[in-house]
């Protein structure tokens, strides 16, 4: 598509990460000076900053889309897709892609699963130094609080605290999955136990250890809902070194921005890998939730 092509585009959602999204998408189509129509599919009506027309159901909305945004609750994601696969040339969809694994249709063009890490700096970083150096094995971790995540709204009704929403630390922190499985995978033997452990009012699990191992390295993931010092950092042990990478705190551009621009990039057909489709996706999920 060249300069001044319109992209008609839906959002699913606009909540928290929807917004994101959003912020993203109108700054990137922007600076491309492409014109573009973003409309919404809403539980109401009400007016949204950036947003053209609002749908209340998937009868109303229009075939001629360009690109979907799936960016509702996860578990709301498979009914949007079976509903949109028919009315949108490509999906960008967010994390997790399911809850669990589905056979469903997608659209005929490009179908991206949110992976922002695969674009953090320190990830990147993390990936030359893997390419240059002999890795034995890794510990990493991600915990935080989960009554932070999102200011000014009640945590015990977020999807994150329903497990039957598709909330968990499993699938809700599935990004240390994709990026474990993208830098050191595919692996002989996962282990996981997950429990709900803390006083948080939640019916989701809460915290969750993995093992990893190949013929090349065992590695250890922890997860969890309650950590009241906000720490996501991978320590790789090396032949001749051992390093640690801290992925909260990554110096550069906005990672957000970054996948958002790279995924563009996919819809203007330039050429490069295309990942992460729905297979990969769809694998991440079934890691996480191993027996």
């Amino acid at each position: 598509m060249g300069v001044g092509v319109q992209y008609k585009i839906l959002f699913t959602g606009l909540g928290s990460i929807g917004k994101k999204h959003l912020g993203n998408v109108i700054k990137i189509l922007k600076e491309r000076n492409i014109d573009y129509r973003i409309d919404a599919l809403r539980t109401t009506n009400e007016p949204f900053e950036g947003v053209d027309n609002i749908y209340l159901n998937y009868n109303d909305v229009p075939c001629d889309y360009d690109i979907v945004f799936v960016t509702n609750p996860t578990i709301l994601h498979i009914e949007a897709i079976k509903n949109l696969s028919s009315k949108t040339k490509n999906f960008f969809i967010e994390k997790p892609i399911f809850e669990k694994k589905y056979a469903c249709e997608f659209s005929k063009g490009i179908n991206y699963v949110a992976c922002p890490l695969r674009f953090n700096s320190n990830i990147i970083e993390l990936k030359e130094y893997i390419e240059k150096n002999k890795i034995y094995s890794f510990r990493a971790i991600c915990s935080s609080y989960l009554p932070d995540w999102r200011k000014n709204s009640d945590y015990t009704k977020c999807y994150s605290a329903k497990s039957s929403m598709g909330g968990g630390v499993e699938l809700d922190l599935i990004h240390e999955i994709d990026y474990i499985k993208w830098l050191f995978g595919p692996f002989d033997e996962v282990k996981r136990i997950s429990a709900k452990k803390s006083n948080l009012q939640i019916t989701s699990n809460d915290v969750a250890e993995y093992i990893f191992e190949n013929k090349n390295i065992i590695g250890s993931l922890h997860i969890d809902y309650f950590g009241r010092k906000t720490i996501r950092e991978i320590e790789v042990f090396a032949e001749n070194d051992t390093k640690k990478f801290d992925i909260l705190n990554s110096s550069g551009s906005d990672m957000y921005y970054n996948e958002m621009n790279y995924f563009f990039d996919l819809i203007e057909s330039k050429p490069q890998k295309h990942y992460n489709m729905p297979k990969e996706a769809i694998e991440s999920v079934e890691l996480a939730l191993i027996n």
